[in-house]
């Protein structure tokens, strides 16, 4: 058996997946581009090979392939939201569809046993209402720079597919918060959990005058990573796109009432509305996980209270990693 590529190895689903992966045994090259935590690279063991290279780039991409024994890929390497992709529109084309593309070429050409690709919820932009479960056959309706990008590749991926027989699909993913991810500021495509934990923790008083009707589908991140390697190692692929998140959705007051319990004295109080957490993204119903449960038995372990109280576990042992600016 061959290595399994984790693409955006310091990223924040790719880290987690590199995570657990490790701590089963699974021999893992571990992709990162620009940046690199050396303490994180140690901590997930030595049966991890750290390897820089630029997706993008076709002889970089083919040395990698060539230097180890690849037979797999979770592909999670992105530029993540339209915050960081609108100022560079060129090189989110770049990350988030010509990487793709040479990466399934090279899957192709390689006969990999498998390849995932983790989009995103993002690509749902005009449902009719922001309630409804999103199951995997909804029509993607992409308007914004980043859902375009991702959609492409998507498409790319199907093509593949479906013409050369590679075993691949899109595995979209909603709203993902925990390790090893805190903003040390406001940061709204992340989302309220880690804004509200980070000032909580921080003995902050926090009265936000609205966004209290804000939903969505946060996912934990540990639960992310559980489920692409359920369907990296399951049995063959019966489609091309699975959803992958919490199932439903939770309003920025639950999240509250959540990061309150996780922190015993927390004052978390939201106004009515949705700002500021759709300025930079468009409310949908949550994804609904229908393939990943009827296929492979796989349910998120994590409620939101758990993951929350979790989440606030790991910050108040990893102060270093979100105190300061």
């Amino acid at each position: 058996m061959g290595k399994l590529l984790v693409t955006g190895g310091m990223g924040h689903v790719g880290y987690e997946t590199v995570r657990q992966a490790a701590a089963r045994g699974v021999p893992v090259v571990a992709q990162y581009l620009s940046t690199f935590r050396e303490a994180d690279a140690e901590a997930v063991g030595p049966s991890v090979t750290w390897a820089r290279c630029d997706l993008a780039d076709p002889y970089e991409l083919t040395m990698l392939a060539a230097a180890h024994d690849i037979d797999s890929v979770i592909h999670t390497a992105a530029i993540p939201n339209d915050k960081l992709g609108i100022p560079q529109p060129l090189a989110t084309f770049r990350s988030n569809v010509a990487a793709t593309q040479l990466l399934l070429e090279t899957a192709r050409r390689l006969s990999w046993r498998r390849f995932l690709f983790v989009s995103t919820g993002s690509v749902f932009q005009q449902l009719p209402d922001a309630t409804t479960p999103v199951p995997e056959d909804t029509p993607p309706t992409p308007r914004s720079l980043y859902a375009v990008t991702k959609r492409s590749s998507e498409m790319m991926l199907d093509v593949y597919a479906q013409t050369y027989g590679l075993s691949a699909a899109t595995v979209r993913v909603s709203w993902i918060f925990g390790p090893p991810l805190v903003p040390r500021s406001f940061d709204g495509p992340r989302g309220p959990i880690p804004e509200f934990l980070r000032r909580a923790l921080a003995g902050e008083a926090i009265r936000e005058p609205s966004g209290g009707d804000f939903a969505a589908s946060f996912t934990f991140a540990p639960d992310c990573a559980a489920g692409l390697l359920a369907l990296w190692e399951g049995p063959a692929l019966r489609h091309t796109v699975y959803h992958l998140g919490s199932g439903r959705n939770h309003t920025t007051r639950e999240v509250a009432e959540a990061v309150r319990r996780a922190v015993p004295g927390a004052a978390v109080e939201v106004g009515p509305g949705t700002a500021p957490w759709t300025d930079t993204t468009v409310m949908r119903g949550p994804l609904s996980c229908a393939r990943m449960a009827e296929e492979l038995g796989w349910r998120p372990r994590h409620g939101l209270d758990e993951a929350v109280a979790a989440f606030a576990d790991w910050m108040r042992a990893n102060r270093d990693r979100w105190e300061g600016r």
